[in-house]
């Protein structure tokens, strides 16, 4: 899992806690296959976050990590500068 923050866009107030949940942390299914990339909306509905997961078990476990938190996913795909995002997830409001 790699991720990575977009210039000038302010974080969502637990973004420390987002980074460390999507910490593979003890999972040895990581790593290997394609890259799926998750985007992560600021309070201002840009993407400020985006995090690259490697195969389909590090993108599942990702996106559970975040449910966890309470973001939701939205099911939009987007384009984001050069990167496609194959899920944004969002704060509940």
């Amino acid at each position: 899992m790699h991720t990575w923050v977009i210039d000038h866009i302010p974080p969502l107030p637990n973004d420390t806690q987002i980074v460390q949940a999507l910490r593979p942390g003890a999972d040895l299914l990581t790593g290997g296959g394609i890259a799926l990339n998750l985007g992560i909306l600021a309070r201002n509905g840009q993407v400020y976050r985006v995090a690259r997961a490697f195969g389909l078990d590090d993108y599942n476990r990702a996106a559970d990590a975040l449910e966890q938190l309470g973001l939701v996913a939205t099911g939009r795909r987007l384009r984001l500068h050069d990167v496609s995002l194959d899920d944004v997830y969002m704060a509940q409001a």
